[in-house]
């Protein structure tokens, strides 16, 4: 059996994920929305990148040179499948270009490229190697200039510095793929993306050391080599963080660790009317609209849910979602104006997310930015209740996120049953409905289901705060 690239990527994910698709082990996967859109969008940027490379090979190379694509090349049980492979026809020797969707040369890149270069190194007379990436400084503008778009990154100091490391590595790899049994104490500490659950946590208890919040890997193999697996097993004498204390706590009690105090100081900071806002955005890859950058969001929707006073029952609701393929950002701007007045406290969840949204609505439409900006002002993040420690229940598996939350708060209140129930899969659907890819009929049945998540989302907060400030005494 030979190593290819993706394997010994898997082998430095966990020796066991290797050993488990040698062995055909590996849980049996369907890919998201999302997901697919990842991956067409992965597909988009590769032949842009080889574009890029045919006329880098104009502009840089001598006469003759050639450009070769996917070309397969081994060394023994080695097999790697190069991305772009650039023969130069002066010095008669090769360079070699991994291509990244990436803004950047991340560190499983570095392993990454140095894997195919040990490989391709056996058989082809290598110059120099290149990580070509997407340029983050990139802003469109009209056609979309390749040149100016893709970053060829020369790594040749990296590959070097790796390469007695990486040798080492794929020699253990080829080692682990021809063992009978699997791996012992080489599971991985990422549940959720452990591509074979059963084999590196049988029977985890159902609350472990996983759902301690803010842990590091190296901390869970610290514990899991003490023998330690279900959350209540930690003990006082680690190294824990204060809501990480309060945590094992609420665990031991079996009950929520509420800071009355610390919450009624911070639910003092609002003022009426209350405007609870989310946004729904989608990050291409590349740019689709003239003003941004690759990955930049493209907000096209957003929910309001507004509470005049405290002890109203009703609601109102306002909500925007952008229909066609024209920048959203005035129209969006426009109507979000027309709801958040110039008073009151505007509630979000992960202020990071919606404040830097309307930084980039205040560049896009610099006639707003005043207001926009001045709501940031106004932004009370709901989340930091939960984050920050005020509130903390051991069945939110340490972590501050709304669909963690609202179950366990407002279990009446659910994104069960929703078409559309998170982020990830809002922002595919509505590109495929603003792209034509939908039927009229499908493209309304989306634009109905986009709206109801994100208004649920905003509803979820109004009832979060409404309980907790239930639970003030």
């Amino acid at each position: 059996m030979t190593l290819s690239k993706s394997s010994f990527l898997l082998y430095l994910d966990s020796p066991l994920h290797l050993w488990a698709q040698a062995h055909g082990l590996l849980d049996s996967k369907s890919f998201s929305t999302y997901e697919q859109l990842l991956a067409k969008q992965g597909y988009e940027v590769e032949n842009l990148a080889k574009e890029y490379l045919h006329q880098r090979l104009l502009l840089r190379y001598p006469e003759g040179s050639t450009v070769d694509f996917q070309r397969t090349v081994r060394d023994g049980r080695y097999e790697a499948r190069l991305d772009g492979l650039v023969y130069d026809a002066g010095s008669k020797t090769y360079d070699l270009y991994e291509i990244k969707s990436s803004t950047k040369v991340e560190k499983g890149h570095k392993y990454d490229v140095t894997f195919q270069y040990l490989v391709a190194k056996a058989s082809l007379p290598l110059r120099q190697v290149y990580l070509l990436h997407i340029n983050p400084e990139f802003v469109r503008e009209g056609e979309l200039n390749l040149q100016e778009f893709f970053v060829a990154e020369e790594v040749d100091a990296v590959v070097n510095k790796l390469e007695d490391e990486v040798f080492a590595l794929r020699c253990e790899a080829l080692q682990t793929l021809d063992q009978a049994e699997p791996p012992r104490d080489e599971h991985c500490h990422k549940l959720k993306t452990c591509p074979c659950l059963a084999l590196c946590h049988p029977e985890l208890p159902e609350y472990s050391i996983y759902d301690l919040s803010w842990w590091k890997a190296g901390q869970y193999q610290r514990l899991a080599a003490r023998g330690c697996r279900e959350l209540g097993e930690v003990k006082a004498s680690e190294e824990l963080t204060a809501k990480q204390r309060l945590q094992l706590r609420s665990y031991a009690e079996r009950r929520a660790i509420i800071d009355q105090a610390g919450i009624k100081q911070r639910l003092a900071e609002l003022k009426f009317p209350l405007y609870f806002l989310d946004y729904e955005t989608f990050n291409p890859a590349i740019p689709v609209h003239d003003g941004y950058k690759a990955y930049q969001h493209i907000t096209f929707q957003f929910s309001v849910h507004v509470l005049e006073r405290a002890e109203d029952q009703k609601l109102k609701h306002f909500e925007f979602i952008a229909t066609g393929q024209e920048e959203p950002s005035r129209q969006l701007t426009e109507a979000l104006l027309g709801v958040i007045g110039d008073e009151g406290s505007v509630l979000v969840w992960n202020k990071q997310f919606e404040c830097g949204r309307n930084e980039e609505l205040a560049r896009l439409q610099p006639w707003a930015a005043k207001r926009l900006l001045a709501i940031n002002e106004r932004v009370f993040d709901l989340m930091e209740l939960f984050s920050q420690g005020l509130y903390v229940d051991y069945r939110f598996r340490g972590s501050a996120s709304i669909k963690k939350v609202l179950p366990i708060l407002c279990p009446e209140l659910s994104y069960a049953g929703l078409a559309i129930a998170e982020g990830a899969t809002a922002m595919s659907k509505w590109f495929e409905m603003v792209s034509g890819q939908l039927s009229a009929k499908e493209s309304a049945e989306t634009q109905k289901n986009l709206l109801r998540y994100c208004e649920l989302d905003t509803r979820a907060m109004v009832e979060i705060w409404r309980r907790v400030r239930q639970q003030l005494t």
